[in-house]
């Protein structure tokens, strides 16, 4: 391309450095990294090297630079906010890395505050393209697992951390960051419309192994009329971990990880009908049939490069040819709402 997005990264830790440095510098017929932040001075210096970046070591220099169009906000979360709203009221568009703020307010007024700039507020929600999810919507869209009365989604692991991300006041603990990722899964597939009500929230959040004060074990029940119960669990502290996906309906399940899925269902129209018997089983025995099962199954490569690849060619497409936000912030905002319910119910 000949006029690829001048981008400044706001922090350039795990996600700033590994995720969006990493993937911009990999997308040079759409982006050119021209700016760099940090308060570190050596991941400053590596900027300057690596991707020949202007380095600024506060967050006022960098959306002052009238060369970077679109700022990456990878500064820690409780920041988020506020760094979105100074780069948009600076005449940039944002991408800001989950959570796209501490609660629905904040995600309120980014969002305002993009409308009345004229400008993108991009959450950086890049796991809605993983091939094993969208595998999963299409295989419970096409009905073959008949009505779904239960979801759950496991994210299961075990080990201590001792970081910033362990502590409430810098907005760690895992909801924050896992959290938005599992969440929006769920919410994708509760698929609530704009105006239908808030899913009813069940949470119980633990810190359990982590030397902070946030949670690093949490169990999330949603609930909404006409859906399927959606199971949340998201810890580390689990030591005998479970699948990432059990899905349960009326004709049968699928259950899987990230690189392979399987699923079974029955055809009840290829059975015979049960009306109800009044009269004894024979035999005192509980009423027993053989099922004819049919089965499939996928596998995929996945690959996290890949993800925040289209999240970025998507983005492109946003500012250089006004297409819609492939993951708009409205569609997020009522993940926000979740965690922040979640918090509260559970004194975190």
């Amino acid at each position: 391309m000949s006029n690829p997005i001048r981008v400044g990264i706001a922090g350039l830790g795990r996600s700033g450095w590994n995720i969006h440095a990493h993937t911009l510098k990999n997308l040079p017929e759409h982006y050119q990294v021209v700016a760099a932040m940090d308060f570190d001075a050596a991941r400053r210096d590596e900027a300057a090297q690596t991707l020949g970046a202007a380095t600024y070591d506060s967050y006022e220099a960098l959306i002052a630079d009238a060369n970077v169009e679109v700022v990456v906000v990878a500064t820690p979360n409780f920041l988020h906010k506020e760094h979105v709203i100074s780069a948009l009221e600076a005449g940039k568009h944002a991408i800001c890395e989950k959570p796209f703020g501490a609660s629905a307010a904040d995600a309120d007024e980014m969002i305002a505050a993009a409308q009345n700039a004229g400008k993108l507020a991009a959450p950086f929600q890049n796991r809605r393209y993983e091939a094993h999810f969208e595998k999963v919507r299409e295989v419970i869209s096409s009905g073959i697992l008949g009505e779904i009365h239960t979801v759950r989604l496991c994210v299961h692991g075990f080990g201590r951390r001792w970081d910033w991300q362990t502590l409430r006041e810098f907005g760690g603990g895992q909801l924050t960051n896992w959290g938005p990722h599992i969440i929006d899964h769920a919410l994708q597939i509760l698929d609530l419309g704009d105006d239908d009500a808030n899913p009813e929230v069940w949470a119980d959040l633990r810190n359990v192994l982590s030397s902070g004060d946030a949670d690093d074990h949490v169990k999330i029940v949603l609930r909404a009329p006409g859906r399927p119960v959606v199971e949340i669990e998201i810890t580390a502290a689990m030591a005998y971990g479970q699948n990432r996906w059990l899905v349960a309906g009326k004709n049968g399940g699928l259950t899987g990880n990230v690189g392979a899925l399987e699923w079974k269902w029955v055809d009840w129209s290829q059975m015979p009908e049960r009306p109800v018997e009044r009269t004894p089983t024979p035999g005192r025995s509980y009423n027993s049939e053989k099922l004819e099962w049919q089965s499939d199954s996928w596998s995929g490569q996945h690959s996290d490069e890949l993800l925040n690849r289209r999240f970025y060619e998507a983005f492109f497409g946003a500012v250089r040819e006004a297409k819609p936000l492939d993951i708009s912030p409205q569609s997020v905002r009522r993940q926000i709402w979740v965690i922040e319910t979640a918090k509260r119910l559970s004194g975190f």
